[in-house]
């Protein structure tokens, strides 16, 4: 199987959108988006190997995910789990180093499509400010990446 279409993202005052097409059912994204194993294998960022990968995906539950490279410096994103409807809906707060100011409310929704499935991200920041201080991270390119990875993992059949 194939990714049909590149990530795409669009911005507003204080959002962001992604969407990303891949060439599998939403059960296995559902998956590989909240399998630690799973997670461990595509969300990795150049030089920082993930060090610690754990999620609760259920209202109630969070998360913890943390990098760190060879000098020694690290970097972490966590938050609690708000809303979860498997395989299609997630709904979570995420926070950069356990920073409040940071804090972005992430809705992932999982639709079917005749190729697999479209990944709906809607990332909504408190202020245009957070949102440009995240923008300026370059975050988007690491995302776009990260999905590749992703795609690739779903299309070696995981």
């Amino acid at each position: 199987m194939t990714t049909t279409a590149a990530m795409q993202v669009t911005q507003g005052e204080t959002e962001i959108v992604v969407r990303r097409d891949f060439a599998a059912p939403p059960a296995r994204v559902w998956s590989a988006m909240t399998t630690p194993e799973l997670i461990r294998q595509w969300m990795w960022a150049y030089d920082y190997p993930m060090t610690e990968c754990r999620i609760d995906p259920r209202p109630g539950g969070s998360f913890l995910y943390r990098w760190a490279n060879a000098a020694g410096e690290s970097f972490f994103f966590d938050g609690p789990i708000l809303e979860v409807e498997p395989p299609h809906r997630m709904v979570h707060e995420e926070r950069f180093n356990g920073d409040p100011a940071s804090g972005s409310r992430v809705e992932t929704r999982l639709e079917p499509t005749a190729a697999g499935t479209r990944m709906v991200m809607t990332i909504r920041y408190g202020s245009a400010e957070a949102l440009a201080a995240a923008m300026a991270t370059g975050m988007t390119d690491g995302m776009a990446e990260t999905y590749d990875k992703l795609a690739a993992l779903l299309d070696s059949g995981a």
